[in-house]
């Protein structure tokens, strides 16, 4: 997980640092990036520290209590890796100009008319 916020964060700095030596002077887009981007941090900040405080707990955990705590652990890697898949896909969106939002993995349904006649 550290290492997909060691990415992000790189990914910004640079994006940030490409946009600065353009001498553009500061708009309300940019302060409102730049609002955005403190806002990701303050709450991959908290999730990090949610994701810690998970596994102290799972590793002082003893007998069929640790099994709970392990699951804890997995379901909030989980979220997390989401919503890290969500904030590349946006952002992957903005830097080409795409405004649908995150991508999906859902593909057209297909056509099965010619074999299987009930699914007209």
């Amino acid at each position: 997980m550290k290492t997909w916020i060691l990415t992000l964060t790189t990914a910004l700095i640079v994006s940030s640092a490409i946009g600065h030596t353009q001498n553009q002077p500061a708009t309300s887009g940019t302060h409102a990036m730049m609002a955005n981007h403190q806002q990701m941090m303050a709450a991959m900040q908290a999730a990090d520290r949610k994701l810690n405080d998970l596994v102290a707990q799972m590793n002082a955990a003893r007998g069929n209590d640790r099994l709970d705590k392990v699951i804890a652990v997995v379901n909030e890697l989980t979220a997390a890796h989401k919503k890290m898949g969500e904030m590349m896909s946006m952002h992957h969106g903005m830097m080409h100009g795409s405004t649908n939002g995150p991508a999906t993995d859902s593909k057209p349904a297909e056509d099965h008319s010619s074999h299987s006649p009930e699914k007209k």
